[in-house]
């Protein structure tokens, strides 16, 4: 048994142990739904980011992430789930997850570029999630995005916490893999926060569980 396969039924418990710790916090505990999402969401998506280290190919993940869309998408369609799917609009963010992680290290691992994995889950992980939370939160208390004539659903005090968060966290994840603070890693951070910013902001209905990773990763193959 190679220690891919290993780490790969490793991985599947604890993604599982999630989905049940979520379970719980909504079942239990009687927690929002909207924030168990978010929370796993966020925990599942900082866990892959381990899988760089792990990894060599993408055939386990390729299988992993098939697997767990096709547990996500039969949980959705029957009701399962609740702390996911629990909520009463429509949203595919759920199934998506899956499908933008395994599309990042795919493309991460044939293009040779762990930059292409690593930012644009950990902008999933944290700024998706961090402007979901205070949006939910705030939201009445702040203004929403008008774009032109268009009223978008999603308010300033969310976007611009998405931006700063991932900005910040592409810098520093620039950092950790070239070792400087160069103006092209700058200009770099800043063009991903603000592309999948905007990206964020005009997604709908948990698409930008996938429109925000492509969105990083094209402006990334950019420089």
């Amino acid at each position: 048994m190679t220690h891919e396969l290993i780490f790969t039924l490793l991985y599947s418990l604890a993604f599982a142990a999630i989905l049940l710790t979520g379970e719980v916090l909504h079942g239990v505990l009687k927690v929002r739904t909207e924030l168990t999402r978010k929370f796993s969401h966020s925990a599942a998506s900082l866990l892959t980011l381990t899988f760089p280290l792990v990894y060599n190919s993408y055939a386990y993940v390729v299988v992993m992430g098939s697997v767990f869309f096709l547990i996500l998408a039969i949980a959705e369609r029957r009701k399962l789930l609740q702390s996911i799917n629990d909520v009463d609009r429509k949203s595919y963010g759920g199934v998506l997850l899956p499908v933008a992680i395994t599309t990042s290290f795919v493309i991460s691992v044939l293009m040779d570029s762990t930059r292409l994995f690593i930012i644009p889950i950990l902008i999933l992980a944290i700024s998706d999630s961090l402007a979901g939370i205070l949006g939910m939160a705030y939201g009445h208390k702040t203004k929403k995005i008008r774009l032109f004539n268009f009223q978008l659903n999603k308010t300033y005090l969310g976007s611009g916490i998405f931006f700063i968060t991932a900005f910040l966290g592409s810098m520093q994840a620039l950092h950790w893999l070239y070792g400087n603070y160069s103006y092209f890693n700058l200009t770099m951070a800043l063009s991903v926060a603000a592309t999948t910013a905007l990206m964020e902001a005009l997604s709908s209905k948990g698409l930008d569980n996938i429109t925000v990773p492509l969105t990083a990763i094209l402006v990334l193959l950019m420089f």
